[in-house]
């Protein structure tokens, strides 16, 4: 799956403009909304994202600029239960980031605002996790099953001998996680960078192997 950065745009509005209560104009919304960027420092994929939804929403004006704010802000926010916070970021493959950063997070938050987690895909087991570990309503609008692992038995789209080929290649590529970080075996690609929950054929670059779409 390649999402371009149009996908993402349209993933974005697509997702937002269904939350009840969210409207462009101010005076139509319920309560308080805040954008804020899912990233634990300096830019990581979440302040990239932060950036793509503020354009994807049209809210690029001067005026809108009290809706998108720094992880570091929430607290002086007063967010209640009426409000809203949106952490933005592009991809959760198992939920393991999204957890460690929740415990965090949650501090920032003590009104308990509605939270909500947008990503434009999610992996099915990260979507689990984290409705079950966090306070994060998530949403998403590409989920990736357990056939979306090339590696399963439930992914039909390669033999047992393609997929025997495939792992030796991506062993070469990634000698430690072959599969993908956390055995996800995907094969996903964003327009800005590629999970490293895909297989690592897709992404490593080095000496022994270079591939199409480079994490850094």
């Amino acid at each position: 799956m390649f999402l371009k950065a149009e996908d993402m745009e349209e993933a974005l509005r697509g997702i937002v403009g269904q939350l009840p209560g969210w409207h462009r104009k101010q005076t139509q919304r319920q309560g308080k909304w805040r954008f804020v960027a899912f990233s634990t420092s300096a830019g990581e994929s979440g302040d990239t994202m932060l950036h793509k939804c503020r354009t994807a929403l049209g809210l690029t004006g001067r005026h809108c600029n009290e809706l998108f704010i720094h992880k570091s802000d929430l607290l002086r926010e007063r967010l209640e239960l009426h409000d809203s916070v949106i952490f933005v970021d592009d991809f959760a493959g198992t939920g393991q980031q999204a957890c460690d950063a929740w415990r965090e997070l949650a501090e920032l938050l003590p009104g308990n605002p509605k939270a909500f987690l947008l990503v434009v895909a999610a992996g099915e087991r990260a979507l689990t996790r984290i409705r079950g570990e966090t306070g994060l309503r998530v949403l998403t609008a590409h989920v990736l099953r357990a056939d979306d692992d090339i590696f399963s038995d439930k992914c039909r789209h390669f033999t047992s001998d393609e997929k025997d080929q495939l792992i030796a290649y991506c062993r070469k590529a990634d000698r430690k996680s072959p599969r993908g970080f956390g055995d996800s075996g995907f094969v996903i690609v964003l327009a800005h960078k590629t999970p490293n929950n895909s297989i690592p054929i897709l992404h490593a670059n080095h000496d022994r192997w270079r591939g199409l779409f480079p994490r850094h």
